[in-house]
C-alpha cells in the first residue's frame, strides 16, 4: 500500500469488548484443535487484533505528546491506562494455551523458540488478579509524565518548558548556568513531596504485584518483565563493579581536567554540563534546520537516496522542535499496523539535539529493517538492551558526518559525545543500583530512599559538589530521572548497549563497511533471539566480559587522550 501521511491516519478507540471476543474465539480454536494450521490461523486472527490495539495506543500517545493540552487525547490516554493491563492479561491467556497445544512442537520448529519463551514469561508475569495494580501503576506513570510535560520554569523574566531550559543549563556563562540550575532545582523542590508520594505508591503496587505472582520481590519480577532470559542480577552487579573499577577513576580525571579548562577553584554541580571553557559545541544550524542536514547525513551513511529518514519526514512521521505544551520526552514509537516508526524529540539548540536525533533515528531504522522478521508482533523488536544498541551505535556511526551539523566544531562534538558516553556509565549504574536497593527494601521511608541515592552518588560520582542546594543535598536528584518512575530496571540497558556500541565504533575505525554490516545484521534480526544470542549471531561480544569491557574502555580513553 502507499505510505500514508501521519496526519491522515484515522484514530478510533478500540473496543475492549471486541478484543475480548476475539480472544475467547481464538482460545476456543486453540484448545479444540490438534492441527498446527488451525492454531496458526487462530494466532493470525489474534495478532491482527493485538496489532490494531497496539497501533491505536501508540497513535493516541503520540498525538497526546504533540499537544498535551488536547483534552480528547488526554481522555484516550486515561482509557489506555485501564485497558493496557486488561489486554496484557487477555494476551497472556492466549499464549499460555500455546505452551500446552498439541501443535507446539511443530510451531516451534517453524517459528523458533522465542515466541514460546515470551509465552512462558507472560504466564509468569501477568494474571487477572494483578490487573487492578497494573492499571493503577500505569496511571501513576502518566501522572508523573503529565506533571513534567506541564512544568514551566521561571527564569530571567521569562517562563520556559522544562525541555527548553537546556541551553541555559550548559551556558558558557557560569552565572547563567548557576541560576538556571537553581531555577530547575526550585521547581523539583516545590514538587518533591508530590513525586515522593507517586513513587511511594508505585513501590507499594509493584511489590504487591510481585508477591501475588509468587516472586520474592519486585527485582525478580522486574527482570522477568524486562525479559532478561540469559543474564541475572548477579551478572548485572558484576557489570556495575567493572564500571566502578575501570570507569569511575576515568570520570574523576575527566572532571579534574574540566575544572582546569573552566578555570574555577572548585567544580560545582552546575558546572558539570559545560565541558569546554568557551561553552559546549552547539549545532551551526537552528533547530528548524535539523531535518535537511539529517537527511544528507543518512543518505551518506547508507548510500541511499532518499534515505529512510527522508521518507519518514516527508510523510510527517518526525517532530523535532521543542515548544509549549509538547511532551518533554524523546522516543521512537512504531505504528505496527503500518510498519512505520514515529520520531519525537525536543530540539532546543544544544549538541544533545543531534545525538538525540541520531539516537531515535537508529531506533526507527531498526524498526523498519525488522518489520517482516516475524509473524508475531512480540518478536518484531528485541529486548530493550538490544534496542538501545540500535540507537546508541548509530550515534557512533554518525561521527564521520558531524561536520554537517557542527562545521569547525565537529571534533569538539565528538570529544563531547565520547566524554558524555563515559560519564554516563557510572550514572546509569547508579540508577540501576538505586532501584535494586529500593525494591529489595520496599519498606524504606522516603527520607531513607533519598539517603540511599546520596550514598550512591558518593560511590559513582564522588566529584559532586551541590554547593549547599537543599534539594540535591538531601538526595533528591533521582526524582528528575523519569525512567525510575516509568520504566523500572530499564536504565542499565543503556549501559550494556553503550559497551556493545563502543565495540561497533571501534570496528568502524578500521572497517566502516564491516561495522555497518554488523549493525544492519543486528537490526534485521529483530527480536528473534535473546540478548546474548543476537550479539553472537551478529559477531559481537558480550558486555559482561571483563576483557571486552576493558578493551573498549581503553579505546575510548585513547580517543580522548586520557
Amino acid at each position: 500500500m502507499d505510505m500514508p501521511n501521519f496526519a491522515d491516519i484515522p484514530y478510533e478507540r478500540p473496543s475492549l469488548t471486541e478484543f475480548r471476543d476475539v480472544v475467547l474465539r481464538v482460545r476456543l480454536r486453540i484448545m479444540t484443535s490438534h492441527s498446527a494450521e488451525i492454531v496458526e490461523a487462530a494466532l493470525t486472527e489474534f495478532q491482527k487484533e493485538l496489532s490494531r490495539f497496539d497501533t491505536c495506543s501508540q497513535l493516541a500517545m503520540i498525538r497526546h505528546d504533540l499537544d498535551t493540552r488536547d483534552l480528547h487525547f488526554q481522555e484516550e490516554i486515561e482509557f489506555y491506562e485501564e485497558a493496557a493491563a486488561v489486554v496484557s492479561e487477555l494476551s497472556a491467556s492466549v499464549y499460555t494455551l500455546l505452551l500446552s497445544s498439541d501443535a507446539s512442537d511443530e510451531l516451534k520448529k517453524k517459528y523458533g523458540p522465542m515466541i514460546f519463551r515470551k509465552a512462558q514469561n507472560r504466564k509468569e508475569t501477568v494474571s487477572a488478579e494483578v490487573v487492578p495494580a497494573m492499571t493503577e501503576d500505569t496511571s501513576k506513570k502518566n501522572e508523573y509524565s503529565q506533571i513534567l510535560s506541564e512544568a514551566m520554569i521561571s527564569f530571567d523574566n521569562n517562563v520556559y518548558p522544562l525541555a527548553m531550559m537546556e541551553p541555559f543549563l550548559e551556558s558558557e556563562d557560569r552565572d547563567v548556568r548557576r541560576r538556571a540550575h537553581l531555577a530547575v532545582a526550585d521547581y523539583f523542590e516545590a514538587n518533591s513531596d508530590t513525586f515522593d508520594a507517586i513513587f511511594d505508591r508505585m513501590v507499594t503496587l509493584r511489590t504487591e504485584t510481585a508477591k501475588r505472582l509468587g516472586c520474592e520481590n519486585f527485582v525478580q519480577l522486574g527482570y522477568k518483565k524486562m525479559e532478561r532470559y540469559d543474564y541475572t542480577p548477579e551478572m548485572v552487579e558484576s557489570f556495575r563493579s567493572l564500571v566502578v573499577k575501570y570507569i569511575v577513576p576515568v570520570t574523576i580525571e575527566i572532571r579534574r581536567l574540566q575544572k582546569e579548562r573552566l578555570g574555577v577553584d572548585s567544580l560545582k554541580y552546575y558546572d558539570l554540563p559545560s565541558l569546554f571553557s568557551n561553552g559546549n559545541p552547539v549545532p551551526s544550524i537552528a533547530p528548524n534546520e535539523l531535518h535537511p542536514v539529517a537527511s544528507e547525513m543518512f543518505r551518506r551513511i547508507f548510500e541511499k537516496n532518499p534515505s529512510f529518514y527522508d521518507v519518514l519526514f516527508s510523510h510527517g512521521f518526525v517532530d523535532l522542535e521543542a515548544r509549549h505544551a509538547k511532551g518533554t520526552c524523546a522516543y521512537c514509537a512504531t505504528l505496527v499496523d503500518y510498519g512505520i516508526p514515529f520520531i519525537l524529540m525536543n530540539a532546543s539548540g544544544t549538541a544533545d539535539d543531534v545525538s538525540t536525533l541520531v539516537h531515535e533515528s537508529g531506533h526507527a531504522y531498526a524498526a523498519i529493517r525488522s518489520v517482516d522478521c516475524s509473524p508475531f508482533i512480540e518478536c518484531l523488536s528485541p529486548t530493550l538492551e538490544t534496542c538501545e544498541i540500535h540507537s546508541t551505535a548509530m550515534e557512533f556511526l554518525s561521527y564521520p558526518h558531524m561536520e554537517l551539523f557542527f562545521g569547525n566544531e565537529a571534533d569538539a562534538y565528538r570529544q563531547l559525545h565520547m566524554t558524555q558516553s563515559l560519564l554516563f556509565l557510572p550514572y546509569g549504574c547508579m540508577v540501576d543500583e538505586f532501584q535494586h536497593h529500593i525494591y529489595e527494601n520496599p519498606s524504606l521511608s522516603m527520607n531513607e530512599r533519598h539517603e540511599v541515592w546520596r550514598l550512591l552518588e558518593q560511590k559513582y560520582q564522588p566529584y559532586l559538589d551541590y554547593d549547599g542546594v537543599p534539594f540535591y543535598e538531601k538526595g533528591g536528584a533521582w526524582q528528575k530521572k523519569g525512567h525510575i518512575f516509568t520504566d523500572p530496571f530499564y536504565y542499565i540497558d543503556y549501559c550494556l548497549a553503550q559497551v556493545v556500541a563502543l565495540e561497533i565504533w571501534d570496528m568502524a575505525g578500521t572497517d566502516p563497511k564491516a561495522a555497518l554490516q554488523t549493525y544492519d545484521h543486528l537490526c534485521v534480526e529483530g527480536g528473534n533471539g535473546t540478548f546474548l544470542e543476537l550479539l553472537s549471531r551478529a559477531g559481537l561480544s558480550s558486555p559482561f566480559s571483563a576483557d571486552v569491557f576493558k578493551r573498549v574502555a581503553y579505546k575510548a580513553c585513547a580517543f580522548l587522550s586520557l
